[in-house]
């Protein structure tokens, strides 16, 4: 039948995250993430100075009870309670300190073309609505319809915020406690990404906090500590294995955190040198990689970099070709390729491979027409804003805020427990204004980008297919006149490099297909815009417990794990039924058919079964072939079941997890290991089996994504990491395999 459950099944930490930009580990704020014990890291690293390289030697350290968030390290001091709540507003006044020097819209309208859109405006504008607030609840003496490239209003906000934080009164009876919701609100939004904030627009401000933090008198201390905080969240998180992008400017002293963090924590931390460029012109990347990058894997000293990460560019199709180019022409150094010399078998070497991850992604969706509201009316009004459009947009301000608090009292307090709306809290402020709302000024109606609307899933899906597109045609051009193409001879037996590629859910099957030696990291829960992304709630919803609509998790399982008939060959189709018909008994067919099966599992684990147990990946095969055939005599049902369950080794390269930055994008990759396991459970069930092969059957699919993860780090950078997480989630599946049904999810977290 086509209702199934699955009884209540506990899964250890994944212990591995593939994707985790540096930059954005560390959530806003989270009272709930604290390090369990204290921690000291001793450092050493060169770090480059006016008058050239200055040696650094410190001792970092993280006070037991320290949360782990960006609140905490910006408020400083002594880890108190109190701590969290300076940070918020130094993280504010940071984000004030930006917009008077940068602020995005101001350069936007500096600008003689201003249809492109502009990295960070979104974020601005959130900036520039939080100020028109203040200013007002602060009573300050600024002309109405100030505008929001003007930094006097930054300059005032922030140092009458700096007068409250020293007890200094302000010319109304604000305190900053009433003001701390609305601070803490928009750093949501500022550092945060969300349904209106581009990911793109909070790594641009989080690098500008960062740098102001490590320019303070004891900036370099926190600046480290920034990096051993990350580390440690990641740890709470279950991780013991990552693989983080960080820029070329940041990279030393990540290292040296690193290599301290592992020695002393039994982790297997691991970086990875982060480009920058994002097609100023043709050349720009291969200058950058050549430059910068390059002597990254000269240096000795910088044992835990261990590969390439190279971002999609939002405006174009990726720049594949050009880092194919470098990579090949690396490759043909005489004597030998330095990009490559600490790596391969040897003593001493960083990994086995040097990893060149390209993120292949369909970007963020923001377009000259998917943009913050005042970048639109710069882009497509006859004149740049003037004082009567900012009047109007702060009356709109007002207006939505009004309306936000109005939709809140609907909920009365005694019937559905919802708190009393405080008079300077904001929630719901940018909903109202982006979402059920709209301004209009001079006959043209302001738009917002919007995660979750149709204009942006349009363009991402665009976006996706071209950047698929594109990297097939860098892979397939020749690397030289006469010679193989890129992806032949950079793949080569002699190559020690290794190619995986980021948030690629277009055409995955064709290209794990025709490129065999790609493998991909994969976060199935994601939002609206990553490619597996948003097929399992909607778009801002991060949770996981409830009900999961079935045509969603079909998609997602058709975009990146394809396990259809389809996806066997004839030769493979043809053994199985060989097998099927042959034996008498299931337990006859993998006795004789032991051969022939081992033989299809090492082919289609061909990068990792050098290091995976044969013997264990065959034991795992049948339990799962036997749980989903359970008692059921039918020789119909053991080919359905081997075919199946044969697709899921073919599809291993999706079961490499990544959370993509779990304090931008409010992740966690234990619930992606989670959303993993429920899609290859619907993908197999049912069949006619009994509760206790059922059982077997979800712990043997939470077994095969762990061991899978654990081959592909063996097989790419070397030993396994000492450190067992202790996180555990315990789930009940349940649901009915057909189109428009549901599958429910019901999980209680186990002992952090």
């Amino acid at each position: 039948m086509a209702y199934f459950a699955l009884p209540s099944l506990t899964l250890p930490s994944y212990r591995f995250d593939y994707d985790s930009p540096f930059a954005g580990i560390l959530p806003v704020e989270d009272p709930a993430s604290v390090a369990g014990d204290a921690l000291q890291l001793p450092v050493a690293y060169k770090r480059q100075g006016r008058d050239g390289a200055l040696e650094v030697q410190a001792t970092v350290a993280i006070a037991q009870g320290q949360q782990l968030s960006l609140a905490a390290l910006f408020g400083g001091g002594e880890a108190d309670d109190a701590q969290p709540g300076r940070g918020a507003v130094s993280l504010f006044l940071k984000a004030l300190a930006w917009m008077e020097e940068g602020n995005p819209l101001a350069g936007l309208a500096a600008r003689g073309h201003r249809v492109r859109y502009e990295c960070g405006e979104c974020v601005a504008e959130d900036l520039y609505i939080a100020c028109v607030c203040l200013s007002r609840w602060l009573g300050l003496n600024l002309r109405r319809g100030i505008a929001a490239t003007d930094p006097v209003l930054y300059k005032s906000v922030r140092g009458a915020l700096e007068g409250l934080a020293k007890g200094v009164k302000p010319a109304t009876s604000t305190t900053l406690d009433q003001l701390m919701p609305a601070l803490r609100y928009f750093n949501r939004r500022v550092y945060g990404a969300s349904r209106y904030t581009p990911r793109d627009d909070v790594y641009r401000a989080r690098r500008f906090a960062i740098g102001k933090l490590r320019a303070e008198p004891d900036g370099e201390a926190r600046y480290l500590q920034w990096m051993a905080m990350s580390l440690r969240y990641l740890e709470l998180q279950g991780v013991a294995h990552v693989q983080a992008a960080i820029g070329e400017e940041d990279i030393r002293a990540a290292n040296a955190v690193a290599a301290s963090y592992n020695q002393a924590r039994q982790t297997q931390y691991k970086l990875l040198a982060q480009t920058s460029s994002d097609g100023a012109d043709a050349q720009a990347l291969g200058r950058e990689l050549s430059a910068r990058i390059l002597p990254l894997f000269e240096d000795p000293t910088l044992g835990e970099v261990i590969g390439i990460d190279l971002p999609g560019g939002e405006h174009e199709a990726g720049r594949y070709a050009e880092s194919l180019a470098f990579l090949s022409a690396q490759l043909q150094v005489e004597p030998g390729p330095e990009l490559t010399r600490f790596f391969g078998a040897g003593a001493g070497a960083r990994a086995l491979q040097l990893t060149q991850r390209i993120d292949c992604g369909p970007g963020t969706g923001v377009a000259s027409d998917n943009r913050s509201m005042i970048g639109y009316a710069m882009a497509y009004s006859l004149r740049l804003p003037g004082t009567g459009f900012y009047r109007a947009y702060s009356d709109y301000v007002f207006a939505c805020l009004a309306a936000a608090k109005g939709r809140q009292a609907e909920d009365a307090p005694g019937a559905s427990g919802a708190p009393p709306h405080r008079s300077r809290d904001v929630s719901g402020l940018l909903d109202e204004m982006f979402g059920n709302d709209s301004l209009t000024c001079d006959g043209l109606t302001l738009r917002r980008y919007d995660l979750a609307g149709a204009r942006t899933r349009a363009r991402v899906d665009a976006a996706g297919q071209r950047s698929a597109m594109a990297l097939c045609a860098a892979f397939d051009r020749p690397a030289s006149a006469q010679g193989p193409s890129y992806y032949e001879s950079l793949t080569a037996n002699t190559s020690l490099l290794g190619f995986r590629l980021g948030q690629a859910g277009h055409y995955r099957s064709f290209i794990a297909s025709k490129y065999p030696f790609v493998a991909f990291d994969t976060r199935p829960g994601g939002d609206a815009i990553v490619a597996a992304a948003d097929r399992f709630a909607p778009a801002g919803d991060w949770r996981l417990d409830g009900y999961i609509d079935t045509d969603r998790l079909r998609a997602a399982n058709e975009r990146w794990m394809y396990a259809g008939a389809q996806a066997l060959s004839a030769t493979q189709i043809g053994q199985l039924m060989k097998l099927v018909r042959d034996a008498a008994t299931l337990a006859d067919l993998f006795v004789g058919g032991r051969p022939v099966l081992q033989e299809q599992l090492s082919a289609a684990t061909a990068l990792i079964a050098s290091v995976a147990n044969l013997d264990r990946a065959y034991a795992a095969f049948q339990a799962l072939v036997e749980a989903l055939v359970g008692d059921s005599p039918l020789h119909s049902v053991w080919f359905a079941a081997l075919s199946r369950v044969l697709n899921l080794f073919i599809n291993w390269r999706s079961y490499l997890l990544g959370s993509n930055a779990p304090g931008v994008e409010h992740s966690d990759i234990q619930d992606e290991f989670l959303r993993t396991v429920v899609l290859l459970a619907y993908e197999l069930v049912p069949f006619d089996a009994s509760a206790p092969t059922q059982a077997s059957l979800g712990a043997q699919l939470q077994q095969l994504v762990a061991s899978v993860s654990a081959a592909y780090w063996q097989a790419t950078v070397g030993p396994l990491a000492g450190l067992a997480g202790t996180r555990q989630i315990t789930a009940a599946i349940a649901g009915y395999k057909a189109p428009a049904s549901v599958v429910t999810v019901t999980r209680k977290p186990g002992p952090a």
